[in-house]
């Protein structure tokens, strides 16, 4: 897992300075913009959702409870997923929602 080795705080930007393993330095050898950090101890993660397999489907199911605490109101038909295997643990990101921000949008 990444540790933390410093953070200078400027006025505009936040800068970090981190420790990772060979693994994870090898999930992002040429990505420097899109990078995200989360914390994953057991107290962060603080969501439990059941586990399954469906048949053949490549299938995410998520409570009900949780879209609305999050004030997703529909999910989309494809989300783009990735597993991540981080020395013995394995990851599951989700992008659920996409942001809105940017150029707008004009619909009928």
């Amino acid at each position: 897992m990444a540790e933390i080795r410093s953070i200078t705080v400027n006025k505009d930007e936040i800068i970090v300075n981190l420790r990772v393993s060979k693994s994870e330095y090898e999930i992002i050898p040429k990505n420097i913009d899109n990078i995200i950090l989360l914390p994953s101890d057991d107290k962060s993660l603080s969501n439990s959702l059941t586990t399954g397999k469906l048949g053949n489907s490549n299938r995410i199911m998520l409570p009900k409870k949780i879209l609305s605490r999050y004030n997703i109101k529909t999910l989309e038909k494809k989300v783009p997923a990735k597993v991540f295997r981080i020395n013995d643990e394995v990851f599951l990101l989700i992008k659920l929602k996409k942001s809105k921000f940017g150029i707008p949008t004009f619909e009928e």
